[in-house]
């Protein structure tokens, strides 16, 4: 490998011609291929530009649903914005290294000279991964709180989410700050020939991608219990599972990211691995956004025609002057939900929903146009 030799002490020509040669040795009779090499770049390009548009299309969304129809923006709105704008740099990082080398490319088709540039963007890239999928997963777990658990009540499920926050913040930031420092000089990271030395990087990707994925899970599974605890109807549950099992996605593709990333810890063929583990985190990265912006989208279209089948639904839901849907007689709220004609109306599942407070009471609240309301009563009033 390159960064075997002693660079200073060789002449000019032998740097030239170690600059001018492949980045990795090629195996056996293989030939480099530096002009056009063997590659996925288009498949690559259009899988990114995809997970682009849907990313800035569900945000507009809930953005639009949060600030035009609601007008109440929460803690999770700003940190879906600002995750938003770190993704236009990893996706500026993603163009220069499609520019620069390709995906799926091997290590021997790349020029030794190009190699350090190529470094330097997979690094700025890696971190600013990190701080992306730092504010999805808080603003995530705030929407979990906005979602599960009624106004001023701290019970057991909002001080697990916090401290989730604080810990899915501390994690993400640390290995920001371990990854920008764990080399001496810092240019040693991306370029191997300066003389230096560096921490053990290997165990430190290794720990925060396991550690990245449980975090996934986990905020998964957490509100799974809350969920079939709904007192709504099973065809309703089965609506709000499915807007929540785009988690699901989201694990599967930290799970191939780890994966890839382990095998490209043990290989020399560096860059090859650079395009599927870019690819998976693009495929989480959109994941997390859509699970951050998908409750919002009934509420964008309500009164459309895209929601027109469950309007007579609301109107009936909501006949008691604003009150929450649950707040209405048993037989006609058992009308309503096992209406077999009715579409699942994911909308009004999200705007108001009952759980129970686990105190002899009952909680509704809403996350509609009125911000999120609290309504309290007792078994009496059942």
């Amino acid at each position: 490998m390159a960064n075997d030799f002693d660079f200073a002490s060789l002449t000019p020509e032998q740097r030239k011609a170690l600059l001018d040669g492949p980045a990795l040795a090629p195996p056996g009779n293989v030939l480099p291929q530096f002009d056009n090499p063997p590659n996925r770049t288009a498949l690559g390009a259009g899988l990114i530009i995809a997970c682009a548009s849907i990313c800035i299309i569900v945000v507009a969304i809930r953005i639009y649903a949060k600030a035009f129809c609601s007008r109440k923006m929460d803690v999770e709105d700003y940190l879906t914005l600002a995750a938003l704008g770190a993704y236009g740099g990893f996706l500026y990082f993603s163009y220069e290294i499609l520019s620069m080398a390709g995906l799926y490319v091997n290590q021997w088709d790349i020029r030794l000279k190009d190699l350090a540039g190529i470094i330097y963007n997979v690094n700025n890239s890696y971190l600013i991964y990190g701080n992306i999928i730092m504010l999805l997963k808080a603003g995530i777990l705030f929407q979990w709180v906005h979602l599960f658990v009624p106004c001023n009540v701290r019970n057991r499920f909002w001080w697990i989410c916090h401290m989730a926050i604080v810990a899915n913040v501390l994690f993400y930031v640390a290995c920001t700050i371990v990854e920008n420092f764990s080399c001496t000089p810092r240019e040693k990271i991306w370029n191997k020939m300066v003389p230096g030395h560096c921490i053990n990087n290997p165990a430190l990707i290794m720990s925060s991608g396991i550690l990245n994925l449980l975090s996934d899970i986990l905020i998964f599974v957490l509100p799974q219990k809350l969920i079939w605890g709904l007192r709504i109807s099973t065809r309703k549950r089965v609506g709000v599972v499915v807007i929540f099992a785009t988690g699901v996605f989201g694990c599967i593709c930290g799970a191939f990211r780890l994966e890839t990333t382990i095998v490209a810890l043990n290989s020399d063929n560096i860059i090859y691995m650079v395009g599927p583990i870019g690819l998976w985190s693009h495929g989480e990265i959109t994941a997390g956004f859509l699970i951050l912006c998908v409750p919002c989208i009934p509420k964008a279209f309500k009164g459309t025609r895209i929601f027109a089948g469950s309007s007579k639904l609301d109107s009936k839901e909501n006949s008691r002057h604003g009150l929450p849907s649950w707040y209405s007689h048993k037989a006609a709220q058992k009308k309503i939900d096992d209406d077999e004609g009715s579409e699942i109306d994911f909308g009004k599942t999200f705007d108001s929903v009952r759980v129970d407070g686990g105190d002899g009471y009952g909680y509704g609240y809403g996350y509609g146009d009125e911000g999120r309301k609290e309504v309290r009563r007792t078994d009496s009033a059942n």
